[in-house]
């Protein structure tokens, strides 16, 4: 089983954020990413699917300590790892 790591603090930089969208992909996809950018696609170059969606939602929450108001979500806030990892700002700063 892989070693679980937690984010003390709750991050709202883009990088830390990005940081975290790279790790939940990371474990979600259970593969090593290194040539992972922030204009990588979710979908069509990292193989996501509708089920790795959910959980990489829930592994955000985990990390992040945030929770997701599930009626904002669109397709388009998974096109990249930067549009992932804009909606998860904006979400950290409305809550």
């Amino acid at each position: 089983m892989s070693e679980v790591t937690y984010i003390s603090t709750k991050p709202t930089g883009p990088d830390a954020v990005v940081e975290a969208v790279t790790l939940a992909l990371t474990r979600v996809l259970d593969v090593e990413l290194p040539d992972l950018t922030e204009d990588s696609k979710l979908f069509e170059e990292l193989g996501l699917d509708s089920t790795g969606v959910f959980e990489l939602l829930l592994q955000l929450e985990e990390l992040l300590d945030i929770e997701f108001d599930t009626d904002s979500l669109q397709m388009s806030h998974f096109v990249t790892v930067r549009t992932l990892a804009d909606f998860v700002a904006a979400e950290q700063g409305a809550s």
